[in-house]
């Protein structure tokens, strides 16, 4: 799962925030240290910390059963689907760090291109407007526009990271939904909970769910409507909102650096040219996390993590031939996890 505050430290430091996703709003703070020597756990659990037992749902499910190879496939692969060609808007709660917040989301696609704009209707006005491709390139949006990182990294090897169940169904919006769960096989990715609408494949509800079965983020809509979307529904609705082209070039990059080591599963998905460096998405199938390596200034010396429920920001740096850079990894992953990823980046010669 960012962008919608402003921060005018020295580059390599904005980095290690800016990039965060949309929830990160100023109006809460974050859980943050500059030493390395912390376990994988949030020091600071939401109080509405739950087990992985009460995690899948608000109600216990129909049944419980090991999904099949090809049942997985097909449920993620029409989620793949829906999440990045169906048009819809619609009403949503997003629950993180024991903050609810409501976002109204409304996706359209234009000329084969996605574009979605979310405006918060709590806290501070926040709205962002979306538009191309680039879903895997972004680190801003909805939960919704990051399941697009589904579709690009492909499904086949899931099954080797994640036990799926089938929990049964429930009803999220008026609409019927199918529950499947997805638990790691290794502490180096969270838990998922996706109840997917049985008619479209659109996620209604996704949870994210930690190695102790800590709930760490929850996002259900309550209305949704599949009616066509006007173009004016995707224009910006204040004057304070932001635009992001995401139509550039991503993924044709051939990066000077290398992960020595990567989580079992992760494989890269995108890559893009930033002004001072270079930005390199991973993804297993279902989670994703993003290195930002940066030229980094004599004078900065950044080191540290900043948590914020399930998305962890964790800052390195490395010195290549005099030159010294930042190493920045942000995602939906365990903080210990993105420490390794950290410490494992290279040049490729």
């Amino acid at each position: 799962m960012a962008k919608v505050f402003s921060y005018s430290a020295p580059k390599a430091n904005s980095s290690l925030l800016a990039f965060l996703l949309l929830a990160m709003s100023l109006h809460v703070p974050l859980t943050s240290a500059q030493s390395t020597d912390r376990g994988g756990e949030n020091p600071n659990p939401p109080e509405s910390a739950q087990t992985e037992s009460s995690a899948p749902g608000a109600e216990d499910p129909v049944y419980v059963s090991p999904a099949t190879e090809l049942e997985t496939q097909a449920i993620l692969a029409k989620l793949a689907t829906a999440v990045t060609s169906l048009e819809y808007r619609g009403l949503v709660t997003f629950e993180h760090v024991g903050v609810m917040e409501t976002l109204e989301v409304v996706h359209g696609v234009r000329n084969g291109e996605e574009v979605e704009r979310i405006r918060y209707l709590t806290g501070a006005p926040r709205e962002l407007v979306s538009r191309g491709h680039g879903a895997q390139c972004r680190r801003d949006g909805s939960p919704l526009s990051r399941a697009g990182l589904w579709s690009s990294s492909g499904l086949q090897n899931v099954q080797s990271n994640y036990q799926f169940l089938i929990r049964g169904e429930e009803r999220i919006a008026d609409r019927e939904a199918v529950v499947l769960q997805a638990r790691p096989r290794d502490p180096h990715r969270f838990g998922v909970v996706i109840s997917v609408d049985k008619e479209t494949g659109l996620p209604l509800k996704s949870i994210l769910v930690a190695p102790a079965g800590r709930v760490l983020e929850r996002f259900q809509f309550v209305e949704l409507d599949l009616s066509p979307i006007e173009d004016s529904d995707l224009q910006p609705q204040s004057d304070s909102a932001r635009e992001n082209d995401g139509s550039g070039h991503c993924g044709s990059l051939v990066s000077r650096w290398q992960l020595g080591w990567l989580p079992p599963g992760f494989k890269a998905v995108a890559a893009r040219e930033l002004a001072d460096g270079e930005m390199l998405v991973y993804s297993d199938g279902l989670s994703a996390f993003t290195v930002f390596v940066q030229k980094l200034g004599p004078e900065m010396n950044y080191k540290g993590r900043a948590v914020r429920g399930a998305t962890v920001a964790y800052m390195d740096h490395i010195e290549v031939n005099g030159d010294r850079y930042t190493i920045t990894v942000v995602g939906e992953i365990p903080d210990n996890t993105a420490q390794l990823v950290a410490q494992a980046v290279a040049t490729r010669n």
